[in-house]
């Protein structure tokens, strides 16, 4: 039988034990990362072959930004089932906080205009993460990427970030 002082000397080691596995688990990054979205609003120059897009944006998690968007190098198009054609396209784009900080990344997709030459542009696509500087200088993620080109362009990223 253990004596109350031999019980005590050995809870203390447990109990510190215990709370170092539950402040590392604390501390550690989620596996799964953030969850993140970008709002932008802006303009530029929209064609089915090009887009040129930037504006101000609010991210989750940045605060006051800017968003630009440069998608090209043409591949297949085809009709739609608007009357309009589509086309398989990639490009880049960035969001830059305030501070000068950048997370870059790269999007395929596909942009459609709704019904013939001249009507506005639809993009839907996926992005991922090629990299980030400043207090961004360990983001990764990636996520789809949605964009409308009218008058004004309409720019939403839905994904998921990680690094910082």
């Amino acid at each position: 039988m253990m004596s109350r002082c031999a019980k005590r000397m050995l809870a203390v080691p447990l109990v510190l034990a215990l709370s170092l596995g539950v402040a590392a688990r604390a501390t550690a990054a989620p596996a799964a990362g953030l969850s993140w979205q970008v709002h932008g609003t802006g303009s530029g120059s929209a064609s089915l072959t090009a887009v040129s897009s930037s504006g101000p944006a609010m991210p989750q998690f940045v605060g006051d930004a800017t968003y630009s968007l440069s998608l090209s190098m043409p591949g297949t198009t085809g009709p739609n089932g608007a009357g309009g054609r589509c086309e398989v396209i990639s490009g880049s784009g960035s969001v830059t906080a305030a501070d000068g900080a950048m997370i870059s990344f790269a999007t395929v997709g596909t942009l459609c205009n709704e019904d013939g030459s001249g009507s506005p542009l639809h993009y839907n696509g996926t992005y991922r993460i090629t990299k980030g500087d400043g207090r961004f200088s360990g983001a990764a993620g990636g996520g789809s990427l949605t964009a409308t080109f009218d008058s004004t362009h309409f720019i939403k990223i839905d994904g998921t970030v990680t690094g910082f």
